[in-house]
């Protein structure tokens, strides 16, 4: 599509989503894939490379992908769960609100997302067993700790409650950096980037009319890690941290 106008680009990916989601879903129901978590982690990263392949997105990956334990990130847009998806075979930790967005909702419930109201107190401790459940299936499970997506260039502290299950979990722990460019030098900021007061309908369109849009992921090392959650948020936090000045 690299020869199309941004407006002709927006029309032709907007018309070929109907038949793309019908496709995933399709897939869901006759492939088996909602009989345990394994298999439909599997369907998740068939539908988030479909969908790379539709928005255009390269994925850039330096570092070892893990296949176990807790990956820790930064946050930037929906599209870090596509690009997580597509390389990692993972499930993720969200806000709720995420479940109720149109179609991506729908994925992340049926790809075995475990949802967070991080807004209440004592919300996280409530999904111990479900993160317990995701890990023991042998499934990495991605957390995105800053709470909320951010423009992209740096990293907000961590909020330490998210990972007192994994204090008791004592899993092995993967920090990682995300960072999006496009290739005709526009703002990651304000194209790429899903945070501040935006809404995801006219995002996503504007979304749509972008070539060349590349994401460079960083993998640190997996380790089992020691200390209490503010211990672990400070120290992933510096990670991050420095793999995103490295991505």
């Amino acid at each position: 599509m690299g020869a199309l106008s941004g407006a002709a680009r927006t029309a032709m990916r907007t018309l070929l989503l109907p038949p793309l989601a019908s496709g995933c879903l399709g897939d869901f129901l006759f492939s088996g894939a909602g009989k345990n978590i394994r298999e439909r982690v599997r369907w998740l990263q068939r539908v988030a490379v479909r969908h790379a392949k539709w928005l255009g997105l390269r994925i850039r990956v330096r570092g070892e992908i893990p296949h176990a334990g807790l990956i820790v990130a930064n946050h930037v847009s929906y599209l870090d769960i596509v690009a997580f998806s597509a390389v990692a075979r993972c499930a993720f930790v969200s806000k709720k609100e995420v479940a109720r967005w149109p179609l991506f909702g729908l994925y992340a419930r049926l790809g075995a997302t475990i949802f967070v109201d991080r807004e209440r107190r004592g919300a996280v401790a409530d999904v111990t067993e479900e993160m317990r459940e995701r890990l023991g299936a042998g499934v990495p499970l991605t957390l995105f700790p800053e709470g909320t997506s951010t423009g992209g260039d740096d990293v907000l502290p961590f909020r330490s409650s998210l990972f007192e299950p994994v204090v008791k979990l004592g899993c092995p722990v993967t920090a990682c950096a995300l960072r999006y460019s496009l290739d005709d030098g526009g703002s990651v900021e304000d194209e790429v980037a899903y945070w501040r007061d935006m809404t995801l309908a006219p995002h996503l369109l504007n979304l749509l009319g972008k070539s060349g849009l590349t994401l460079d992921i960083r993998f640190g090392p997996s380790s089992p890690r020691a200390g209490d959650r503010k211990t672990l948020a400070r120290d992933l936090h510096a990670e991050v941290r420095s793999l995103l000045l490295r991505a």
